[in-house]
């Protein structure tokens, strides 16, 4: 996931599954579409994660982090956005947004229901592996959900590493068969970052909407 660093910001560079140019450009947003804010473009190998959870009940949570969800998508994209102001900052949190798109919006709610799950079996934390060896998420906290979308909802992750807490924020947005992931993190310092509502509610609205 991205964190404190800029993304690559030329689009035609960004490594993409096929299926993007087909499904999900008119719907991500685009450079110049949100005032005060920068958005990029992102590849996938710069962010997407390794790590599997010790404990299944908290998989989902894990998949987010690692930027592949389940049920696996039809197609998807990422973007980054930060606000324009802070650019150059070393400090600058950094906004990662994964669009996933199903062929039905069961497959998107299905998702959300997932790590809604997730996120009350798992709030004493757990454990995970991969690449880079072990690592301990020692709590997860619902947030407010988000008034985005047709269903959303929001939490916090603490990654916990050498006596040293880290917060993750994470917001889910669905709109039809299209589900977007918020995610931001903090590897600096013990502040929590903001992801800002104008950024969830401009991309929300690009959403194709669908009944519940």
């Amino acid at each position: 996931m991205a964190t404190d660093s800029r993304a690559d910001p030329d689009p035609a560079a960004a490594a993409t599954p096929p299926s993007e140019a087909a499904a999900l450009p008119g719907i991500a947003l685009h450079g110049g579409e949100l005032p005060g804010y920068d958005i990029a473009s992102l590849r996938y190998e710069e962010v997407r994660g390794t790590e599997r959870s010790e404990n299944p009940a908290c998989a989902p949570l894990v998949e987010l982090v690692n930027l592949s969800p389940e049920p696996t998508p039809a197609a998807t994209v990422l973007r980054t956005a930060l606000d324009a102001s802070r650019t150059g900052q070393d400090a600058t949190t950094v906004v990662t947004l994964l669009l996933a798109t199903y062929s039905s919006h069961d497959g998107a709610a299905s998702l959300l229901h997932r790590v809604r799950q997730a996120v009350s079996a798992c709030a004493d934390g757990f454990r995970t592996r991969g690449e880079e060896g072990p690592s301990v998420y020692s709590s997860v906290t619902a947030l407010p959900a988000p008034r985005a979308g047709q269903e959303g909802l929001a939490y916090r992750l603490m990654f916990a590493a050498g006596g040293v807490s880290s917060p993750l924020v994470f917001t889910v947005v669905r709109g039809g068969a299209t589900v977007v992931v918020f995610a931001a993190a903090n590897y600096l310092d013990n502040q929590v970052p903001v992801i800002p509502t104008a950024l969830v509610a401009a991309q929300a609205a690009k959403l194709p909407s669908a009944p519940t």
